[in-house]
């Protein structure tokens, strides 16, 4: 009967793949089809498998954009534009094909609704706070707005916005109960660090392409698309670039869509290599964490992100000073370290442009007043108790709609969700901050108590961020959760290794 029962569903998932492959063959053309028929048995085996679902979705975000534009291609030049294919949907919801399903088997597998660690409940009181206030703002605002506003799809901007800001919550919760032993910690620390690793130099290939004219970059592009990124000027990896010599413009997307989510990629990066390094047992892979590193500050050097040529270095410069096991030479390696640097930044022409272009803009263009200018902008529109309506801002919704460019996160947070959707949203980093930084300081052995120190920097860094919003779009928003899950497991897998170490027995 068991068999019987296998064969069945084998055989409903290839009627289902083949349906479904060709439903999206007569809509979106081949690579539709292609991406259709790899959909199904992924959804079926991120269910069935959960945390090697969870794995391919952590694989999947920094790729993503690569996949799309370079590999599958999902647009066209169409005058001074762009056109995207029928199959361009599909591939920017293909990520949700690891994820849900993932998240469902997980729920089902560990059933999670059943069990309430005490340490889940101030954080679970506050989720459901601000998933309430998101409800409230949703059924209030955006649905009378659907009524008023014919030409806007009010209503799916709201869904929209009530994934970006709730849909990765989850994630906590998964990363928590998947991390079964310190070796599942160890795996994951090591897939992330190898990503980090290919990511970083795709992202220089990239560069050594538009530098030797084997991508011919956004000179020959029409305005405006000469001195913006552009998915005119793609090359190798990744989607929208902005590469003009001429200029002195470069905006290198690595392997994501957009060159911003490439730069807090990086940031996230330092966080993450650096506390792997700290924890990582084996030589190898502590070579290839030190070589992470480098990739890191290289791809922050040549991309042109001001953001992250701002904060890596800091970040890594704070890590190295907090993780000293003794203060003891710290002050001469300092020195090394300010040396090296004035040796690199006036001996390497790259270095002191960078520099200079990063100076040149922070005066042009000071973030304080660019955050000063978005808060009047705020007030100007009015504040209200549960904000303008979900997915106002959403980039992911603006096809659905007009909406509101705002690049400065608690701005967007209160333009949306209003004042109580903030104070809601607030509470919630606020409890999670607490929370992962108790289990910080409640670990006992150095590895696991550096890797922590590092993620625990990287949690508050996120949760207060004043600038641009990293936490409502890939791949903060994905990588932010799951490391407050993996703080919050910490102490626990550090109690299991000492029950079952030899010394113990």
């Amino acid at each position: 009967m068991k068999r019987e029962k296998q064969i069945i569903i084998i055989i409903t998932i290839l009627f289902t793949t083949v349906f479904f492959s060709s439903f999206c063959l007569l809509i979106g053309g081949n690579q539709a089809a292609i991406m259709g028929a790899l959909l199904v048995p992924c959804i079926v085996l991120s269910y069935c498998f959960p945390q090697w679902g969870l794995l391919a979705f952590l694989i999947y975000i920094p790729l993503g954009g690569t996949i799309t534009y370079s590999v599958a291609g999902v647009f066209h030049a169409f005058g001074k534009g762009v056109r995207y294919t029928g199959s361009y949907s599909l591939f920017h919801l293909a990520k949700n094909a690891l994820y849900l399903p993932s998240l469902a088997g997980i729920c089902v597998s560990y059933k999670i609704l059943e069990k309430k660690p005490l340490k889940f409940k101030p954080l679970l009181i506050t989720i459901a706070f601000f998933g309430l206030t998101c409800l409230l703002t949703f059924f209030l605002v955006n649905f009378p707005q659907d009524f008023t506003n014919s030409n806007d799809k009010i209503i799916l901007m709201g869904l929209v916005g009530l994934k970006v800001w709730l849909g990765y919550i989850p994630l906590v919760f998964c990363a928590y109960y998947c991390l079964n032993n310190q070796t599942s910690l160890l795996w994951l620390n090591r897939v992330l660090v190898l990503l980090i690793f290919i990511a970083c130099t795709l992202c220089l290939i990239q560069y050594l392409l538009l530098v030797h004219g084997i991508c011919p970059g956004s000179s020959e592009l029409p305005q405006p698309s000469n001195t913006v990124a552009s998915l005119r000027a793609q090359c190798f990896v990744g989607g929208s670039l902005l590469y003009n010599p001429a200029r002195n413009l470069i905006r290198l997307p690595g392997t994501f869509v957009a060159p911003w989510q490439w730069a807090w990629f990086l940031i996230a990066s330092s966080f993450i290599s650096y506390g792997i390094t700290l924890s990582e047992p084996s030589r190898l892979w502590k070579s290839i964490s030190f070589a992470s590193i480098i990739t890191v500050l290289i791809a922050t050097l040549i991309s042109g992100q001001r953001t992250a040529l701002l904060l890596v270095p800091i970040i890594y410069l704070i890590l190295f000073i907090s993780t000293q096991k003794t203060n003891k030479n710290l002050l001469v390696k300092l020195a090394i370290i300010f040396l090296l640097t004035i040796i690199i930044t006036t001996q390497i022409g790259l270095v002191d442009e960078r520099i200079a272009n990063f100076i040149q803009r922070w005066q042009y263009a000071p973030p304080q007043e660019f955050m000063a200018k978005q808060v009047q902008w705020l007030k100007h529109n009015r504040i209200t108790l549960l904000g303008h309506g979900l997915g106002k801002t959403a980039s992911a919704a603006r096809h659905l709609g007009s909406i509101q460019l705002v690049e400065t996160f608690p701005v967007q947070l209160i333009y949306e969700i209003g004042i109580l959707g903030y104070l809601a949203f607030l509470s919630v980093v606020t409890t999670l901050t607490i929370l992962t930084f108790k289990a910080y300081r409640s670990l006992k052995t150095l590895p696991l108590r550096g890797l922590g120190l590092c993620l625990w920097v990287f949690i508050l860094l996120i949760s207060y961020n004043p600038y641009y919003y990293p936490l409502a779009v890939d791949p903060v928003a994905v990588y932010y959760w799951c490391v407050g899950g993996i703080l919050l497991k910490l102490p626990i897998l550090e109690q299991r290794a000492i029950s079952i170490s030899p010394e113990s027995s």
